[in-house]
């Protein structure tokens, strides 16, 4: 009776055993080009007065370009125009404007900013695109738009369709302006930013700084952080028991927080074209040292203490572009990290579900599983390495 009880259970097993685990292998070989591709969420500086607003935008305009819906799709390679689209990234700065100026009405039609119940019409005053750069790595355009605001308006909500992917919103500095009440915020899904004056915003509650800095956070995790999903990764594939893998993720976090609480007060400083080639590396030594070791050692431990404290930069990298409100400083950062945070459990978690449902020993596990799955990500580590490394030589 009670094996008769437990033989569905252990039919899904075997099932999944038997189908989810050949689907897991492919689709960490799919992931070795995806870095490649994904795409990030654009930033837009606003500045509004009593007669204008200003806002500079720096986005992929390649995507729009080629007619890809950034709400549905994360990588461009899965895009029915992805064919369109690499097209548009081997144009030339010149042609690539043409085109996106022959676009821009479609384009300021999916802008949605109003002021005194009227919808505001920009126009396009400048683009211009990054040039010497490595053309298989995505590139960032900046258009520079502005707008009148309506005499009877004090204020304006500003934000754009949903297919244009997510926006950073980033009210920029004006003497006259107390810097805590400046606006800064992730607009997804075609959200509008609250009402922004030309004196900043109301204070915003303590709750929705806290909501909107977790998912900014879990955010550049899931989906965005492909390079600290395959770390993560790669420490939960070094043992098949859960005691190694809390205290490598432990010092992994400890690490990685007190660089980005470093960095984001501007107390530590280190250039990207140093730290994202060695994260990259990171990647490639936990993965590969799966292989040849199963005990966990202190070397180890020192050696993820180290990388913690790089990907921390890489973190305080994104809050760099994000930027912290001033008056929120502190609780900004700490919700950032608790984002970043209950991104890499959501990872872990993923995994671990996977591994109960795959009743192998754990010899077999290591066998059948965390090699192959090791060698698969220490080899992206590896092209991530070459790709950055070279894209800084000849840069």
């Amino acid at each position: 009776m009670f094996i008769f009880k437990f033989r569905p259970f252990m039919q899904i097993c075997k099932a999944i055993r038997r189908h989810l685990l050949p689907a897991f292998m492919l689709l960490l070989c799919s992931l070795l080009p995806a870095h490649s591709h994904e795409m990030r969420p654009a930033i837009g500086d606003i500045t509004v007065s009593s007669a204008q607003v200003s806002v500079t935008l720096r986005f992929n305009a390649e995507l729009f370009l080629a007619d890809i819906d950034a709400s549905q799709i994360t990588d461009s390679d899965d895009a029915p125009t992805a064919a369109i689209y690499d097209d548009m990234r081997q144009l030339p700065p010149a042609a690539l404007r043409d085109a996106f100026m022959q676009k821009w009405p479609a384009f300021a039609a999916l802008i949605n900013a109003r002021a005194g119940g009227e919808r505001l019409r920009f126009e396009l005053v400048d683009f211009s695109s990054q040039t010497d750069i490595d053309v298989s790595l995505p590139r960032t355009s900046t258009a520079i738009i502005t707008a009148p605001m309506p005499a009877h308006a004090t204020d304006l909500r500003f934000g754009w369709d949903a297919r244009l992917g997510d926006l950073i919103l980033r009210q920029m500095a004006d003497p006259s302006i107390d810097p805590e009440n400046l606006y800064t915020g992730l607009l997804n899904n075609g959200s509008q930013s609250p009402a922004i004056s030309p004196r900043g915003v109301a204070a915003q509650p303590v709750s929705a700084v806290i909501i909107n800095y977790i998912e900014i956070g879990f955010i550049h995790i899931i989906p965005r952080g492909f390079d600290h999903i395959l770390f993560v990764l790669g420490l939960f594939f070094y043992a098949a028991r859960w005691r190694p893998l809390l205290l490598q993720i432990t010092i992994f976090t400890i690490a990685h927080s007190l660089t980005l609480s470093l960095a984001s007060g501007g107390l530590v400083s280190v250039p990207a074209p140093i730290v994202e080639p060695i994260i990259a590396a990171s990647i490639a030594y936990v993965a590969l040292e799966n292989i040849w070791r199963q005990k966990l050692h202190m070397s180890r431990l020192l050696i993820i203490f180290l990388f913690g404290l790089i990907h921390g930069l890489g973190f305080a990298s994104v809050l760099a572009e994000i930027g912290l409100p001033s008056g929120d400083f502190l609780l900004s950062l700490i919700s950032f990290n608790v984002g970043v945070e209950l991104g890499q459990i959501a990872v872990i978690a993923a995994a671990f579900m996977l591994r109960l449902c795959l009743p192998l020993s754990p010899d077999r596990y290591r066998r059948i599983i965390a090699i192959p799955a090791s060698c698969m990500i220490g080899a992206t580590g590896i092209w991530i390495v070459i790709e950055r490394v070279s894209a800084i030589l000849l840069a």
